[in-house]
C-alpha cells in the first residue's frame, strides 16, 4: 500500500507540475496577445494620425472610391498604412541595391548611390500606383458587374409593374441573388424606403453609390416617370433595350479591334525589346572594336577627308538603362491604350501594366543575353 501511495503521490505531484507549467504558458500567451492588441491599436491610432495630415479633399476621393468599391475601410487608416509602407518599402529595396553593388553582383557602370536612390523613388511611386490601381480595378468590376445585370433587371421591375406591382414591390422582387452587387443595392433601397425615406431619394443614393453612367440615367429617367405618372413599364423596357444595344456596340468593338490589340502587345512584348537588344550589341561590339583602334591616330591620318571618327558618347551600360526607362514608359501608356481601345475606358488598362512592365523588360534582358552569346560566339566579343 505504502508503495501504490507513493506511486499516486508522485503522479499527482507529475500533474501538478504539469498544469502549472500549461497555467504558467498561457499567462504568457495572454501578456503576448494583450501585446499584440495593445501594439495594434497603436499601429492604428499611428495609421490614423498619418492619414489625417493629407488634405481633406484627397481623403474624401479616397473615401468615394471606397464607396464606388463596394469597400468598407477607413480611408485616413488606408492612407497612413500608405504610408508607412512607401517609406519602408523604398527604405529596404535602395539598402538591398546599394548592398548588391557593393558586392560586385550588379555591374551596371552606374554610380550605387544614384542607383539606389532612383530604385527607391521608383518604389515609392510603385506602392502609391499599386494601391490606385487595386481600388480602380475592383471600381472597374463593380460598376461592369452592375451594368452587365441591369437590363435584366430593368426587365423584370417592368414586367413585375406590368402584373400590377407598385414601384416598390416590383423593385423588392426584382432584387434576386442572381444580380450579385445590383441585388444587394436594390435591398439597401427597400431597406431605406422601409425606414421612411422617400423611394426617389433612397434610388438617388443607389445611384450615388456607383460609378455608372447608365444607372444613374436609369435613376434620372424613372423618377421622372414615377413623378409625371406616364407609363412606367414601356419606359423601363425601352432602357432595357437601348441598354443592351450599347453592350452589344461594346463586344463589337472588341472583337473589331483585336488586330489593333495584338499589334501593340507584339510591340511592347518583342518589338522594342528586340530593336533595344540588338542596338546594345552594335553599342558592345563597336565600342569593344574602338578601343582596339588608336582612334586620336586614325583621325590625324584622315583628316581633311569626309569621315570622322571619334569614340561612342555612349556606353552600354547607359543604353541599357536608357532601354529599360523606355520600356517601361511605352508600357504605362501602350497598357493605357489597349484598355480605352477595348473598353473606352483608360483605367480598364491598369492591370495590364505591371504585366507588360515585366514582360518587356524580361524579354528585353533575355533577347540581350541571347544576342550577346551568339555574338561572342560568331565574333568572339567577350563579356
Amino acid at each position: 500500500m505504502n508503495i501504490i501511495s507513493k506511486i499516486l503521490i508522485r503522479i499527482v505531484n507529475i500533474i501538478s507540475k504539469i498544469l502549472i507549467r500549461i497555467g504558467d504558458l498561457l499567462i504568457s500567451l495572454g501578456h503576448i496577445i494583450v501585446g499584440i492588441l495593445t501594439f495594434s491599436k497603436f499601429a492604428k491610432s499611428v495609421h490614423h494620425r498619418l492619414g489625417s495630415l493629407f488634405p481633406f479633399h484627397t481623403r474624401e476621393k479616397l473615401e468615394k472610391m471606397f464607396l464606388y468599391s463596394g469597400l468598407t475601410r477607413n480611408p485616413e487608416e488606408t492612407l497612413g498604412i500608405t504610408v508607412m509602407y512607401s517609406i519602408l518599402v523604398p527604405i529596404t529595396v535602395g539598402l538591398i541595391t546599394f548592398a548588391l553593388i557593393g558586392e560586385g553582383i550588379i555591374s551596371i557602370g552606374v554610380s550605387k548611390e544614384i542607383l539606389s536612390v532612383g530604385i527607391a523613388i521608383a518604389s515609392f511611386i510603385l506602392v502609391w500606383m499599386i494601391m490606385y490601381m487595386i481600388l480602380r480595378l475592383l471600381i472597374d468590376r463593380r460598376t461592369a458587374s452592375l451594368e452587365r445585370v441591369l437590363p435584366d433587371l430593368l426587365s423584370m421591375i417592368a414586367q413585375n409593374m406590368s402584373a400590377g406591382m407598385t414601384p416598390y414591390n416590383a423593385l423588392w422582387v426584382a432584387a434576386r441573388p442572381e444580380f450579385g452587387p445590383l441585388a444587394l443595392e436594390i435591398q439597401k433601397v427597400a431597406r431605406d424606403t422601409l425606414t421612411g425615406t422617400p423611394l426617389d431619394v433612397a434610388l438617388m443614393n443607389m445611384s450615388k453609390r456607383v460609378n455608372s453612367e447608365k444607372l444613374q440615367r436609369t435613376v434620372k429617367l424613372m423618377i421622372q416617370g414615377m413623378k409625371s405618372g406616364g407609363e412606367l413599364p414601356t419606359v423601363l423596357q425601352e432602357m432595357s433595350r437601348d441598354i443592351r444595344t450599347e453592350q452589344s456596340l461594346v463586344r463589337r468593338m472588341e472583337s473589331e479591334t483585336t488586330a489593333q490589340v495584338m499589334f501593340i502587345m507584339f510591340a511592347l512584348m518583342f518589338g522594342a525589346p528586340l530593336l533595344f537588344a540588338s542596338s546594345s550589341q552594335f553599342i558592345r561590339i563597336f565600342s569593344k572594336t574602338l578601343s582596339n583602334i588608336d582612334v586620336e591616330q586614325l583621325s590625324t591620318q584622315v583628316q581633311g577627308g569626309m569621315i570622322k571618327l571619334q569614340p561612342l558618347a555612349i556606353t552600354e551600360s547607359e543604353f541599357v538603362l536608357y532601354a529599360i526607362a523606355i520600356l517601361v514608359v511605352c508600357s504605362f501608356f501602350g497598357s493605357l491604350l489597349i484598355g480605352l481601345m477595348r473598353s473606352g475606358k483608360m483605367t480598364s488598362g491598369l492591370p495590364l501594366i505591371l504585366i507588360t512592365m515585366g514582360l518587356s523588360i524580361g524579354i528585353f534582358l533575355t533577347l540581350r543575353f541571347i544576342l550577346e552569346s551568339f555574338f561572342w560566339g560568331m565574333m568572339g566579343v567577350g563579356a
